[in-house]
């Protein structure tokens, strides 16, 4: 179950798969994946189990399917760090989907794969990407925005405290809205969680199984 949104007159909905999906584009918007952080880790030493990314690949495909999507934009830090073989399984299957969508990738302070990577697959680099409706994509926030824009970033991995009873309190994804500044959670399932301190004028979304509820 989703929840919507509207940003400058646009329908924006907050999936509880941690994306975001805006239907006038058939746009879907993820951030932080950090594909192969597991490989990377067990390629330095790092003992850790053995990374899978069906999982993660398929839960796109679903997204891309069920949605009719036509465009993604990776709000940055898609890949964790240097090349490994999760790489090249990510680039056969964007490859699959050549035809049909449009893979954006807003630069983040992870994605530091030599460009020859990037030659002969289909998505795209940019340092932003905006839509006419003025909203704003990037890694992480924008100075010098003009007052109407909104700007929807990654980054930091949003979470926050709720409190379950008897005396247990649950770490969720979220998504958080403070002002004109969307942050959106990881997309990636070994990301971790930066658990925010907000005011009394921000909104917290948080990812509960299969729904996103609106923090009051």
């Amino acid at each position: 179950m989703s929840k919507k949104i509207v940003l400058n007159g646009l329908d924006v909905y907050l999936l509880a798969q941690k994306g975001l999906y805006i239907p006038h584009y058939h746009l879907l918007v993820i951030s932080d994946w950090h594909l192969g952080k597991l490989q990377h880790f067990r390629q330095e030493g790092i003992f850790v189990p053995a990374p899978d990314p069906e999982e993660e690949f398929q839960k796109l495909k679903l997204l891309i399917e069920e949605l009719k999507i036509k465009e993604i934009v990776f709000l940055g830090d898609l890949f964790h760090s240097k090349w490994n073989k999760h790489w090249d399984l990510f680039k056969s299957f964007i490859h699959n989907y050549r035809y049909q969508v449009q893979f954006i990738l807003t630069v983040g302070n992870h994605d530091i794969l030599e460009e020859s990577h990037f030659k002969d697959s289909t998505l795209e680099l940019k340092q932003h990407h905006i839509l006419p409706e003025g909203i704003v994509f990037s890694h992480e926030p924008l100075s010098g925005l003009e007052d109407h824009l909104y700007n929807i970033v990654g980054h930091i991995h949003p979470g926050c405290l709720v409190e379950a009873g008897a005396r247990q309190t649950l770490r969720l994804p979220c998504f958080h809205l403070e002002g004109k500044l969307l942050t959106m959670p990881a997309f990636g399932k070994y990301t971790g969680l930066h658990i925010l301190q907000v005011n009394g004028k921000d909104q917290l979304f948080a990812i509960v199984g299969d729904s996103v509820i609106e923090l009051k």
